[in-house]
């Protein structure tokens, strides 16, 4: 009795691990489409902010030309950059047509609030913030950990558009860029193959505890 309930959650186990080896693939598919896109999205010219009303794709190239909003300065907390820890620094941006857009200028050591002055032409990559995870503090104004656009258009008294923009430059030799476009890996076809590898293994195991045990325990 006892080696055929082992032989049956074996099976489950088994079913599982065959499972996973098939999300494994899937996810492989969806991560070369988003490599792809990523790609296409780096050939793309980009599009003027203030030409139009329009909601840019994910990681689409836009540029505007205007002046940066002087005491809007907010800061990321906990945020790595080449193993060091510190802060994104992020600023409003009011085009010449005088819509207001969130730019992620860089990562710094310290918190910097200096801006440029002038008129001018400013680049980089749409993004949408990403939903915070389960274990990252909630926002606390003046203490920022993640970006929600909506509270920052209150907390900032100024209507933000729906998306920010990762800068190209950073206008500041004390602020490093962070990469506008995140390259994401793309291991999953050897995450399916340790899993079904797995499955193999197991079903071997139990065939074999099958053929030794099963008959012995039915005597």
């Amino acid at each position: 009795m006892m080696v055929r309930s082992f032989f049956i959650f074996g099976l489950f186990l088994i079913v599982a691990l065959l499972g996973l080896g098939t999300w494994q693939l899937h996810r492989k598919t969806e991560k070369e489409a988003l490599l792809e896109a990523l790609a296409q999205s780096q050939k793309t010219a980009a599009r003027d902010i203030d030409k139009g009303s329009f909601t840019p794709s994910l990681f689409e190239p836009l540029y505007a030309e205007g002046h940066f909003v002087p005491g809007k300065t907010i800061f990321l907390q906990s945020k790595v950059h080449q193993g060091k820890s510190g802060v994104y620094i992020l600023d409003v941006f009011q085009t010449q047509k005088g819509k207001f857009l969130l730019i992620q200028r860089g990562w710094s050591a310290r918190e910097i609030a200096d801006l440029p002055l002038e008129i001018m032409k400013i680049e980089g990559i749409a993004r949408n913030p990403s939903r915070p995870h389960y274990f990252q503090p909630a926002n606390k104004p003046p203490t920022y950990f993640w970006i929600d656009l909506k509270a920052l258009s209150q907390d900032l008294d100024l209507p933000l558009l729906p998306y920010y923009l990762v800068a190209k430059d950073t206008s500041d030799p004390r602020i490093q860029p962070t990469p506008p476009i995140p390259i994401p890996r793309n291991n999953h076809l050897q995450y399916a193959i340790t899993w079904y590898s797995l499955a193999f293994i197991l079903l071997g195991m139990l065939l074999w505890v099958r053929k030794h045990y099963w008959k012995k325990e039915n005597v």
